[in-house]
């Protein structure tokens, strides 16, 4: 009798040969995607020349139901497949917003934010412009007050600022800086913000970590994770850029920083552990700020941003607020601020859903205007979170 043996399998070739199919499947799956935005960007240009409305909701309703229905015969989870299409619908949307809606007319427009390159005002900047085909120049400063005076005197064309966070609430001193200049709102972004362990390696374990480097504010904001670890040794920068910096020349492993994956790219360091906020959603409202305003067309979601202070009187700002009420402007955002040298006087900043120039909106306002002592438009722009198409979650 002769007895054979089975050759035996070869595991790290027949992952490899998974792997490598796999890594040709996303290089088409990228492929098509660039020539979908490609076809999507056409259709904007014809709506643009057309003045055809930009969104049509039901249409993107159906389009969606038909790619589950699809998706579902190949066994693929309609949540999966509805979030792949809202992200897709979404990119093509705001990129033909942008045709209608030009941040500038500079081709490289230089744009003033706060910090370092990877801070989140940096990251902000790259996700405003992502969509558009504005290549913009981003220019460093180390305060509000610098970032706004860099327009005023056109050192550049644009400034991005953080108005507020949704954990620690509203940054008052732009808002001052905001009534103070005259420069108008005419974009906001908003963006999440994800704290992160980033290390020099990516095999780093948490329980290797001795010393973790952060601002302040980022280490108090991951709190919970810091009392969990004990045993590591936190110490505070002026930034997350400075953070990264500092780990990179200090060269060792054991020496981590809090920082965004956004950074953690830029500086070409290992995202150990993701999402180590105290805070599970975060999220940071920026603003654009330019001499001009902006031209935005009747078809685009808007919000318009204004400042005011009402009548010395009893009841004067429920009647100012009032006229909001009766011609149906959701309001989004009142920010009370002092009104220096004026004790117990306010000054009230108001965002409201609307286009400055629809007669709602401009009817409101003068109502509004009718109760005030003081009313200042500080910018209409188009609305960063668009409306979705909803099938259900």
């Amino acid at each position: 009798m002769v007895f054979t043996m089975d050759k035996p399998v070869n595991h790290n070739n027949h992952l490899s040969k998974l792997r490598e199919r796999i890594d040709l499947i996303d290089l088409n799956l990228i492929e098509l995607i660039a020539e979908r935005q490609k076809l999507t960007d056409e259709v904007g240009q014809f709506k643009l020349s057309q003045n055809i409305q930009t969104r049509d909701l039901e249409r993107e309703k159906d389009l969606i139901l038909k790619k589950i229905t699809l998706a579902e015969s190949f066994g693929l989870s309609a949540n999966f497949i509805h979030r792949i299409f809202d992200l897709l619908i979404e990119q093509s949307v705001k990129r033909q917003y942008q045709m209608r809606v030009p941040p500038t007319g500079e081709l490289s427009p230089r744009v003033a934010f706060l910090g370092e390159r990877g801070s989140y005002s940096h990251q902000a900047l790259v996700s405003y412009f992502e969509c558009t085909t504005v290549e913009p120049v981003p220019v460093a400063y180390k305060s509000f007050p610098s970032i706004v005076e860099a327009v005023i005197n056109q050192e550049t064309e644009l400034a991005i600022l953080p108005i507020e966070n949704t954990t620690s609430g509203s940054i008052l001193e732009v808002y001052d800086l905001l009534q103070e200049s005259k420069l108008l709102i005419i974009g906001e972004e908003i963006i999440p913000i994800e704290h992160c362990i980033v290390s020099l390696s990516p095999v780093t374990k948490l329980s290797d970590i001795k010393t973790l480097v952060g601002h302040p504010q980022a280490l108090t904001q991951c709190s919970n994770f810091n009392a969990i670890n004990e045993h590591i040794k936190l110490e505070y920068c002026s930034s997350s850029a400075d953070a990264l910096e500092l780990i990179l020349n200090k060269g060792d492993e054991e020496v981590c920083a809090i920082a965004n994956e956004f950074a953690a790219e830029l500086y070409n360091l290992s995202v150990i552990k993701k999402q180590v906020s105290n805070a599970e959603q975060n999220f940071t409202r920026f603003i654009i700020l330019s001499k001009n305003a902006a031209q935005i067309p009747d078809s685009v979601p808007c919000k318009t941003s204004l400042v005011l202070s009402t009548q010395q009187s009893p009841g004067a700002l429920a009647e100012a607020l009032n006229a909001f009420k009766t011609h149906h402007i959701p309001l989004t955002k009142i920010q009370s601020r002092p009104i220096i040298d004026k004790p117990w006087e306010e000054l009230f900043y108001i965002d409201l859903e609307g286009h400055l120039e629809s007669l709602s909106v401009k009817k409101a306002v003068e109502d509004c205007q009718s109760h005030c002592q003081f009313l200042k438009i500080l910018g209409c722009y188009p609305n960063s979170k668009l409306e979705k198409a909803e099938i259900y979650r």
